[in-house]
């Protein structure tokens, strides 16, 4: 019998905890950037544009005003912020860890919202001070949000290590 392998199913978990693959990521992210900043990865191009797509999708936006909000604003593209994390993972483990949140993204609402200040705290390494703001959301909420939205990657993917 021939077992199928995954890109989640070939990667050495063990090397990272759950937090240190999504900065792992993130700086994955940040280490192919062009102008200004600006990430030049595709597979990054492409989370971004998921992110805007699922919440213009929420509010109900055609294709042709999905694709008009995202060439004419800058304040929905997620901002790359610097950081002192040196990659460490390849770009195979960086589709596995992609693969962790995108399997996740559109089940509930509320998970929804927990990915969104992971992902915002992980992959972008926003404070969570800025996030709240960006949010709209007590400083509180938005620690319970990375924690909740924490739990829930590690409870699908208990092959992860966890501190």
């Amino acid at each position: 019998m021939n077992a199928v392998v995954t890109i989640t199913g070939a990667v050495n978990w063990s090397k990272f905890t759950l937090e240190e693959w999504l900065y792992q990521f993130g700086a994955w992210m940040n280490s192919v950037s062009g102008t200004c900043g600006k990430s030049i990865n595709p597979i990054a191009i492409a989370m971004d544009q998921a992110v805007i797509k699922s919440k213009a999708a929420k509010i109900n936006l055609t294709k042709s005003e999905i694709i008009a909000n995202y060439v004419a604003s800058d304040e929905d593209k997620p901002k790359l912020q610097r950081s002192n994390i040196t990659c460490l993972i390849s770009d195979n483990e960086a589709r596995a860890v992609q693969r962790l949140i995108l399997d996740m993204q559109g089940k509930s609402e509320v998970l929804d919202e927990w990915l969104d200040v992971v992902i915002a705290r992980h992959f972008y390494c926003n404070s969570f001070a800025k996030i709240a703001d960006e949010h709209h959301k007590s400083l509180m909420d938005v620690k319970f949000d990375n924690k909740a939205g924490l739990a829930a990657i590690y409870a699908r993917n208990l092959f992860i290590k966890h501190r």
